[in-house]
């Protein structure tokens, strides 16, 4: 380490110390939280975080240190050192440590600051008359004791010191015992532990010739002394232990969060969490709360909220969705009622004739019945009315078109399947089915599948394989039909796989893995309807799929698809992995969530776990109206109906926590 010379007043406070009792005071619970009734539509439910958690303990002034290193908490000792206390916080609350430095650490000792400015030259803090030394703790490990000079037992002023060790024997009986005024709380010694690891030197830093021993400072015998390798305590300042209103400085802080936000809200406000009933909904929520300190350390608990009502209330609200005038559409909303239950449909809050079942279905949508739909359930105690969903007339609906889904691929369960619907007829769809990697890696994605290989494998009729694009097919037919779907060319003697063809009303799953022998990898699965008419045509893509292994970053599953014609589109769109267990899937997505871009990066929608969704029971009947099987109750299957207008969408498929496994993308056409 080069030294510099330059002039400024000489270190003056020397270490010396003091004693307490062993101290590892960490964040923990303090009584176990119960599941708790919510009144629906009534008060709400406060409950105050801090008689849950604590640092046992610590009833003290807190004052917060934020070292480059980390965070140390430390606890005022009013009761052993009132006066030291009272001068150490008169330094903290005239921000008089800010920017200050460590200026000595002895290894298995101590590490000393609070008299020297980050600054070249160092400049002294300015000090305020020294305090009456006060010595009655021993000076242990994690105690912080005030420094002083030689043989002048009542001098301290700035300085301080942490013991790193039990420091009773040597610094007890010096110079009248070394006051300890405070201890650090929690995991703060591993941030002191920290500094004590940074490197020390010997350095003059003036014209005197004083050399400074064990000046901690980063960076190696080469470098320049430098303010920026130096320790520095960037804050020191007074926090709580908990949250209040309207102040984010405490030792501990808050998180919630509610599984159901649309039965049950959860706010904070300082360390009071508050719960309220949302609308006519009941049901049960579950409320996630995450203590953490300053430190990283935390604690995750949950309980269950539970929303209930003597008058009917609802756990499922009718679906907004665009309706083809002429087609048939149904609406529903769950109630949840005691006894005999009369139900009565409202159009813009007008009672529907005759529609007095909790279902109401219309046979042929007009333009007459587009508007807000709601469902008023009456019993013995009274009537409650359901959430609103809404259906707007379109002339025509737009169309599914394609799905490209990009992720990591290989052999048994991680093979990458891309499945199709066609429905509808007469006739035949022309299709193009696609496994790119050396294509991807021309554009830059790194980690490619050298060799795809793609089996298309239907519900009726003789499979279909291909390994090299350009070797067994018609390369005019591939031509025009990529062409017409808008797909990249592919460069001639490429290992891509590509089938063209045209198909018969079924099911299609295409297999895709690496050609024998070659290397797993990246891999882009597309799907495309390459008919001449495709808005018109009477057979219609009706539903696409990927399975593929969903990473976290860069591997998570990404699924894009076009809809195009019309005015827009309602699609159920589901991302599953609890749900393949049942098909035999090993090494699933165990909890599996999802959102929708846009053309323009625009997230326009998300989704979690299925059955948390406001409209549960439309979501069943169109999973079951699709041929699709609904997931098992309380799983972790993520799913949504959306409806968009015409143009390019992403799915992005990932795993909550960045959990990672096989998951499934599906994407059905509501009609």
């Amino acid at each position: 380490m080069k030294t510099l010379h330059f002039s400024f007043a000489a270190l003056s406070a020397f270490i010396l110390s003091s004693s307490l009792f062993g101290q590892n005071l960490q964040l923990e619970e303090t009584q176990d939280f119960e599941d708790i009734s919510v009144p629906l539509g009534g008060a709400e439910v406060q409950i105050d975080l801090a008689d849950f958690f604590t640092i046992d303990g610590v009833n003290g002034q807190i004052v917060q240190m934020n070292f480059d290193q980390g965070t140390i908490n430390i606890e005022m000792l009013d009761a052993a050192a009132p006066l030291n206390v009272a001068n150490f916080l008169s330094y903290v609350d005239d921000d008089s440590y800010d920017g200050t430095i460590i200026h000595r650490s002895l290894e298995g000792f101590v590490v000393q600051g609070g008299s020297f400015t980050a600054t070249l030259p160092l400049e002294s803090v300015p000090t305020r008359d020294p305090v009456v030394n006060e010595f009655a703790l021993s000076n242990l490990r994690g105690t912080v004791s005030m420094a002083k000079l030689a043989d002048q037992p009542d001098s301290a002023t700035s300085g301080f010191f942490i013991s790193l060790a039990d420091n009773s024997e040597i610094l007890d009986p010096q110079n009248g015992g070394f006051t300890v005024f405070a201890r650090v709380i929690g995991t703060g010694m591993g941030i002191a532990d920290a500094i004590e690891d940074v490197p020390t030197w010997t350095l003059t830093l003036d014209n005197s010739g004083f050399p400074y021993e064990n000046f901690p400072m980063l960076g190696g015998v080469n470098d320049d002394v430098s303010v920026d390798l130096m320790v520095k305590l960037v804050e020191a300042k007074r926090v709580s232990m908990y949250p209040e209103v309207g102040s984010s400085d405490s030792m501990i802080s808050f998180t919630v969060g509610s599984s159901s936000d649309g039965i049950v809200e959860a706010t904070l406000d300082g360390s009071i969490l508050t719960l309220l009933s949302i609308g006519s909904f009941v049901g049960s929520s579950t409320i996630s709360v995450s203590a953490i300190d300053t430190n990283g350390n935390s604690i995750e608990k949950s309980f269950q909220a539970l929303v209930e009502s003597s008058v009917p209330a609802f756990s499922s609200r009718p679906l907004s969705r665009t309706v083809e005038i002429g087609r048939s559409v149904t609406v529903s909303a769950t109630a949840i009622s005691e006894g005999d239950t009369t139900y009565q449909w409202n159009l813009d809050g007008v009672p529907i004739a005759g529609a007095t079942q909790s279902t109401y279905m219309i046979a042929s949508f007009t333009e007459a019945d587009g508007g807000v739909y709601t469902l008023s359930a009456t019993n013995a105690n009274g009537t409650s009315t359901s959430l609103s969903g809404e259906l707007f007339a379109i002339e025509k609906a737009a169309r599914l078109v394609n799905i490209s889904t990009r992720g990591i691929a290989s052999t048994g369960d991680e093979t990458m399947i891309a499945g199709f619907f066609l429905s509808g007829g007469p006739g035949e769809k022309k299709m193009l089915i696609r496994a790119l990697g050396p294509d991807l890696s021309a554009r830059g994605v790194s980690g490619t599948m050298p060799d795809p290989r793609v089996q298309l494998v239907p519900l009726v009729g003789d499979q279909l394989i291909n390994d090299d694009w350009d070797i067994g097919n018609d390369l005019a037919v591939v031509s025009s039909y990529s062409a017409r779907s808008g797909a990249q060319p592919l460069v001639p003697g490429s290992t891509d796989a590509v089938i063209a063809g045209s198909f018969p009303v079924t099911g299609y799953t295409a297999l895709i893995t690496p050609k024998g022998g070659s290397a797993d990898g990246i891999v882009l699965a597309e799907v495309f309807d390459a008919d001449e008419d495709n808005l018109n045509s009477p057979v219609r893509l009706f539903n696409i799929a990927t399975r593929a292994q969903v990473g976290k970053g860069d591997g998570v599953l990404i699924a894009g698809f076009w809809i195009v014609g019309g005015e827009s589109a309602n699609l159920l769109i589901r991302a599953l992995g609890p749900g393949l267990i049942k098909q035999g899937v090993g090494n699933t997505l165990v909890d599996p969530q999802f959102r929708i871009v846009n053309g323009l990066g625009e997230t326009v929608a998300t989704a979690d776990n299925w059955g948390e969704v406001s409209y549960k029971d439309s979501l069943i009947r169109e999973t079951l109206a699709a041929f699709a099987e609904v997931p098992d109750e309380g799983s972790k299957d993520a799913a949504a109906i959306v409806t968009l207008a015409p143009g390019g969408y992403t799915v992005i498929v990932s795993g909550v926590g960045d959990t990672t496994g096989v998951g499934l993308v599906e994407v059905f056409e509501v009609r």
